[in-house]
């Protein structure tokens, strides 16, 4: 789960771009595992400034592993890339 330090969204949004690579394979690492757990809703992270949660709800499971699959790549996080793409078949053949 990734702390965020932010105090606002604006600045949320801004921290998240600095820490695109980070973000993007905590929230790949969290669907896969999620998935193989059966998860309707995975916690990725929170904003202790504003006391919010940051979720991803099963709905958005695939394009959000779509869209973060790219810096999971360029981390050379290859055996994570596996399974997002075997989760990303499986999930478009629903």
């Amino acid at each position: 789960m990734i702390e965020f330090n932010s105090q606002n969204m604006e600045d949320l949004e801004e921290e998240a771009k600095i820490r695109a690579i980070e973000v993007s394979l905590a929230i790949v690492e969290g669907i896969c595992n999620g998935l193989d757990q059966g998860a309707d809703v995975i916690a990725l992270g929170f904003m202790k400034a504003q006391n919010l949660d940051i979720n991803i709800n099963k709905p958005d499971y695939l394009k959000a592993l779509e869209l973060n699959l790219p810096r999971v790549e360029e981390a050379e996080e290859f055996e994570l890339c596996q399974r997002a793409v075997q989760w990303i078949d499986k999930l478009k053949s629903e």
